[in-house]
């Protein structure tokens, strides 16, 4: 029809015919065509007017359909999306939530840990402070006893535990940091899933009551990723969280275990070295008391000795005049004249008496020797004696005051909560379960 109206429209004449006479008067037929001409024109446009507004109709029926159905589709799209986006947002909360109170519960058990090692490097200190004191005793005492083995013992195992604190101090510092970053992507997720989700529930409550005419343009927008994608990224995401935990979870329990074991080891060392030092210095109280009991005998001795001494040498100040006279006697005769100088029997008595007296003399002379020899080693004795019983008392005053120096006993294990060594699997598997379909 519209071809045919553009066809009719073309063969019209666009002028009016010329007059057939003078006075603008025209042919009857021509007159008459004119007016077919122009009803027909009229009637073709009328055609063409009708299918026209036919194809309007549907058009618009068409464009009403399209937008009610366009309109329901967005609509289902954004209320799925919206319930999507509300999973993820939930399961970030939940997430973000037990990431902050993992990040506290290892801080506790780094303050745990940084106080126990505090605690092993004061024992390690008074540990070298009683060594110190120990090697201030005499020389004679310095033995390599079972208290110095205890001592050296201790020493090592407190380095050790020191080391292996500073080691979990470390791995917990770590651990943190790591919670720290998943707490961030975590929380940095959920506020973009919160931005989203506002954004998502403008849009669904947007109406249509813009009437200005055209078609507006869209702008050049870069979509950053796939569906899949923005839902896998946020489930890796909280799955890299649920391992942190894990991990957090296992160097919890590790690291009680450590100060735990630590106590243990410290109180069983602790009890070997007191009672090594408690029987050092039973034995050197003993010991010192025996070597006063030998001290007394050996002053008894001298005491016998020197009373013996005394008597030796009153007999031998007893006979030396007898002794002397003899001699004298015996000189005397020898001055006498030749023809009297026989050796008749006072010359023999006298010589007899002399011999007797010398020999007793001597005799008396060797026992006051032999006296004067044990006296002087029985002094000696009493001396070194002395000196054993004075580096005793000094060693016992010095062991019992390392005894004293002993830190206070280490306690009893400690019992760990539930809460506090949690090791539930908490595995993808659970994220995926809040996230239903979604994922």
């Amino acid at each position: 029809i519209l071809k045919e109206q553009e066809t009719v429209t073309d063969i019209m004449p666009t002028e009016v015919l010329p007059a057939i006479d003078g006075h603008g008067h025209r042919l009857p037929k021509d007159w008459a065509h004119e007016s077919f001409k122009h009803m027909s024109k009229a009637d073709t446009a009328m055609r063409a007017s009708d299918v026209t507004r036919g194809i309007g109709h549907t058009t618009m029926a068409t464009g009403v359909k399209v937008t009610n159905d366009n309109d329901n589709r967005v609509d289902k799209a954004l209320r799925s999306k919206i319930g999507q986006t509300t999973k993820l947002k939930s399961l970030l909360e939940d997430s973000v939530d037990k990431t902050g109170v993992e990040i506290r519960k290892m801080q506790a058990i780094k303050k745990h840990l940084e106080e126990e090692q505090s605690k092993v490097n004061k024992h390690l200190s008074c540990n070298l402070d009683r060594r110190g004191h120990r090697s201030l005793r005499p020389t004679r005492e310095l033995a390599n006893d079972v208290p110095h083995k205890e001592l050296k013992r201790q020493t090592d195992l407190l380095q050790e535990t020191d080391l292996k604190l500073q080691s979990k101090i470390d791995d917990v510092g770590r651990s943190i940091n790591k919670l720290k970053s998943v707490k961030a992507t975590l929380s940095a997720d959920l506020t973009d899933k919160v931005s989203a989700l506002d954004l998502d529930n403008k849009c669904l409550d947007m109406t249509a009551n813009d009437s200005t005419y055209g078609i507006p343009q869209l702008p050049n927008h870069h979509t950053a990723g796939l569906p899949f994608g923005w839902k896998k990224n946020t489930s890796m995401g909280v799955d890299e969280a649920l391992e942190a935990h894990r991990q957090a979870q296992k160097l919890r329990k590790n690291a009680f275990h450590v100060t735990n074991q630590r106590k243990r080891m410290e109180k069983d060392q602790h009890d070997l070295l007191q009672s090594a030092l408690s029987h050092k210095v039973s034995e050197i109280s003993r010991l010192r008391d025996d070597l006063q009991d030998q001290l007394a005998q050996v002053e008894d001795e001298i005491s016998k000795a020197t009373k013996v001494k005394k008597k030796l040498e009153i007999a031998i100040q007893d006979k030396m005049p007898p002794l002397n006279l003899a001699k004298q006697r015996y000189m005397t005769r020898t001055k006498r004249p030749s023809r009297e100088a026989i050796h008749d029997e006072v010359e023999h008595a006298l010589l007899m008496q002399y011999n007797e007296l010398k020999d007793v003399v001597a005799d008396l002379q060797n026992k006051l020797n032999q006296v004067n020899d044990h006296l002087a080693s029985l002094r000696r004795t009493k001396q070194e004696l002395e000196m054993n019983i004075a580096d005793k008392s000094k060693n016992y005053k010095t062991d019992t005051h390392t005894h004293a120096m002993a830190p206070s006993r280490p306690g009893t294990s400690q019992t760990l909560n539930s809460d506090a060594l949690s090791l539930r699997p908490s595995t993808g598997s659970t994220a995926k379960m809040l996230l239903g379909s979604t994922i």
